[in-house]
């Protein structure tokens, strides 16, 4: 299984296996905290071989800096079937947030899971301006 995409932006839509992403960003600024944001999507793109078919469970946490989750996790699970080219089948998950609310500034990370193991993690930065 090969990540090609793993990002966090304004809007993204799966529209018959083509991924439109719209406003890719990595950091959020506020004047005071708690902050709430009110609306982002994790837009991934998973690639699987043809060995790979069949059932995959996925898990999607949001961790603070000491690891603690910042809402329950999302986990669901995926069926891979034969790629229809023989080679590999590929797969995208639009996960939408509303309302999310960080606690204090500093260091937060999306981390995603594959069949109970971690692929990959996607930082973003929550920063208190004046």
């Amino acid at each position: 299984m090969e990540i090609e995409i793993f990002t966090l932006c304004d809007f993204a839509q799966d529209n018959n296996s083509k991924l439109t992403i719209v406003g890719t960003f990595d950091s959020i600024n506020g004047k005071q905290f708690p902050l709430q944001h009110p609306a982002c999507t994790v837009a991934c793109r998973l690639r699987f071989g043809a060995s790979e078919t069949g059932d995959h469970s996925f898990k999607l946490r949001l961790i603070d800096t000491a690891g603690k989750e910042v809402i329950k996790s999302i986990e669901g699970n995926i069926n891979i079937g034969v790629p229809p080219n023989g080679q590999f089948a590929s797969i995208n998950m639009v996960i939408n947030f509303n309302q999310l609310k960080f606690e204090t500034a500093g260091r937060y990370s999306f981390e995603l899971y594959i069949d109970e193991d971690w692929k990959s993690g996607l930082p973003l930065f929550l920063n208190q301006i004046s």
